[in-house]
């Protein structure tokens, strides 16, 4: 058998573009062929951290219009709110013949904002955003932003004005359009009062999160977290249809440990729906009983915690939920089912799983719909439930559908206890194949999530991946223990095992089943991590010092006591919670030192690139600073780089570009491809 380099073509969002799938196929040929060089295009850096072209398609609620979040074709170092007319989108061609961008009714922003987010308001006219403003770039403090569409002369409203306020919660009347009550930490830094044109609901009981009565549009739901025994509980109240208020009462506690959150109020008022994994390991939805208090298990999965719940708008149950303990599995119990199925069979995916309806209209009779393959960006279109058709709307970035992108596969790896741990493994495409070649070991790197509490890896497209991929190293993605996903077991077998416990040893024992199978070249392993995966990477050197070749780590802990005491004042309701889970580094200063990278730094000998914006809230760049100093004066290699305006994350257009060239050039230099 000889094998050969074939590319598979494929319909994707036009008939103009289309991506070679680069497969290897088997021929039937006796003779023996001399080996074959294949050339794999370089992806180039911009067109996977750039600004992607579209970005969050949102239906007004009408059904009229489509925004998005999209560059200008002149400017592409930040994102505008684009508004078009749905009825110019039905009566023209496929917009997405040509990457240049729609006529659009409005297009909303400055090239100043970094507009994060953005929703429609219940009048169809008014589009609501958050930017960071009122502090320092990339502190954190998001303000809620106001504007009407079709005002002939823009006027931008900042809804909650003042230094260093942030907005938590934001609800939007659904029968009174100008109507919206927001949560903000205006009076007290710590504490997110509910607000309208004042101060409604001061928040009293170290509330973490709110809830307002569609039908009133009243306060009527407080989330709160004891501080005594970090126990979460919601708290409900009665309100009557003249705005009267009850007294709060407990609706449903989770003593520490239990996962699970408030989903929605039942259509009927006498009913509302929760995820709990109380007397379960992994978090279910039931339905429970506003006066009885009575719950009825609807859905669980005993391997993990369930994702997407879709309720439907008009009936009181369910119309389809998620899993995901390797891939997207979806589980539906009305006709939705064929719904998904038309989407199949429209769209330019294979699988359900890879379907996600990301909004509607206000009468569910037109979807967004993002189409979202593992080797390939996003692909957007509209879904007329009613006549069962879709309408192309466009690609997420569509410069990338003319090259190859590895797909990822998911893989199961024992620990050294036996604990099974789910990763997403990414291959480089062989650039030699011959009759004797199969796959080789390659360049591995380690990419480890933040958190590492509420956040998990995915399987599904990752830019980060695909260009680490392109570049010829392989990556592996662990959910190592104190992930979330796989239940309050799994999440808390992670508690006090940072650092040279074992949430650091299923890494290890990752990169070890890479190597023994194959998948990697021991001597050329690195580790990359944001946040928690900093503090990881930084772990790994310092610790495993032997098994790493070079780091990478950003927005990296390394004094664990130090992180935890200058933790922003509104994560104030959390800290009790965040010392469980690491461990007493407030009172334990041998424990502290035990954990932390900077009092091991003399182990360190890999190089390391060490990233740190100067606005971070979360970890403070004065310990950074510190550990740099140190590093240096042990005559370690470390290169340092910081953003003076940046915080936890690197989002300019002009910094990432600058971060990410550093990378590959680091990679390049440390790692052999």
């Amino acid at each position: 058998f000889a094998f050969q380099i074939s590319p598979c073509h494929r319909s994707c969002t036009t008939q103009q573009h289309h991506r070679k799938n680069y497969q290897l196929k088997i021929t039937s040929q006796p003779q023996v062929i001399e080996d074959t060089e294949v050339k794999i295009p370089t992806i180039p850096r911009n067109l996977l951290f750039g600004n992607f072209q579209h970005r969050l398609p949102k239906l007004s609620p009408d059904g009229k219009y489509l925004a998005y979040l999209g560059t200008d074709p002149n400017d592409k170092s930040c994102y505008y709110i684009y508004v078009q007319s749905l009825f110019e989108l039905n009566g023209a061609s496929d917009y997405a013949d040509n990457d240049d961008q729609p006529l659009s009714v409005a297009k909303i922003g400055s090239p100043d904002e970094i507009i994060r987010n953005f929703f429609w308001a219940g009048d169809s006219q008014t589009i609501l955003y958050y930017v960071n403003s009122g502090g320092q770039p990339g502190d954190e403090n998001y303000h809620l932003w106001a504007v009407n569409v079709f005002d002939g002369v823009r006027f931008y409203r900042d809804l909650t004005p003042g230094d260093n306020v942030k907005v938590q919660d934001v609800f939007l009347n659904p029968w009174k359009s100008s109507e919206i009550m927001v949560a903000i930490n205006a009076r007290d830094s710590s504490l997110f009062d509910m607000y309208d044109a004042t101060c409604l609901q001061a928040n009293l009981y170290w509330t973490i999160a709110w809830g307002v009565d569609p039908r009133t549009f009243q306060v009527q739901r407080s989330i709160i977290r004891n501080q005594t025994d970090d126990s979460t509980t919601i708290l409900m109240r009665d309100v009557t249809s003249d705005g009267q208020f009850g007294e709060w009462r407990e609706l449903y506690h989770y003593p520490y440990g239990e996962l699970g959150n408030f989903m929605g109020m039942g259509i009927d008022g006498r009913s509302c729906w929760i995820t709990s994994s109380c007397g379960r390991d992994t978090k279910a939805l039931l339905k429970l009983d506003l006066e009885t208090k009575e719950t009825s298990t609807i859905c669980e999965d005993p391997r993990c915690d369930i994702g997407e719940i879709i309720l439907d708008p008009e009936a009181d149950y369910v119309s389809m939920v998620s899993y995901e303990y390797e891939e997207r599995e979806l589980h539906f119990f009305n006709s939705n089912l064929e719904n998904y199925n038309n989407l199949v069979r429209q769209g330019p995916v294979e699988k359900v799983s890879e379907v996600y309806v990301v909004g509607q209209n206000r009468d569910n009779s037109i979807w967004v719909v993002s189409y979202e393959p593992s080797n390939s960006p996003p692909i957007y279109a509209l879904y007329y439930a009613k006549q069962q058709r879709i309408k192309r709307l466009f690609c997420a970035q569509p410069g990338l559908l003319q090259y190859p992108i590895s797909p990822m596969q998911s893989v199961s790896i024992k620990a050294r206890d036996g604990l099974p741990l789910v990763a997403y493994l990414s291959r480089p495409f062989q650039t030699k194949v011959s009759l004797q070649d199969t796959k080789v070991p390659a360049p591995l790197v380690l990419l480890v999530h933040g958190g590492p509490w509420e956040e998990r890896d995915w399987y599904g497209f990752n830019p980060l991946a695909n260009f680490l991929t392109n570049r010829g190293y392989a990556v592996l993605q662990v959910n190592f223990r104190g992930s979330s996903g796989y239940g309050k077991a799994f999440s808390h077998k992670g508690d006090g095992e940072w650092g040279v416990g074992s949430m650091q040893h299923d890494l290890t024992d990752s990169v070890a089943w890479c190597v023994e199978n194959g998948i990697a070249d021991k001597n050329n392993i690195a580790i990359f991590g944001t946040s928690y995966g900093g503090y990881a990477a930084l772990s790994g050197l310092v610790f495993t010092p032997e098994l790493y070749k070079c780091g990478i780590a950003i927005a990296a802990p390394s004094d664990v006591k130090s992180m935890i005491e200058n933790v922003p004042t509104y994560w104030g309701p959390l800290r009790n919670t965040i010392l469980r889970r690491v461990g007493p580094v407030n009172e334990d200063e041998e424990f502290n030192r035990k954990i932390s990278p900077f009092y091991h730094l003399e182990k360190m000998k890999a190089p390391l690139l060490l990233v740190q914006g100067s606005n971070d809230v979360r970890v403070p760049q004065f310990d950074t600073d510190r550990m740099v100093a140190a590093l240096r004066e042990k005559k370690k290699d470390v290169e340092y780089v910081v953003y003076p305006d940046e915080g936890h994350s690197i989002l300019k257009l002009s910094n990432r570009a600058d971060f990410f060239e550093r990378i590959e050039l680091f990679l390049e230099k440390h790692l052999s491809s």
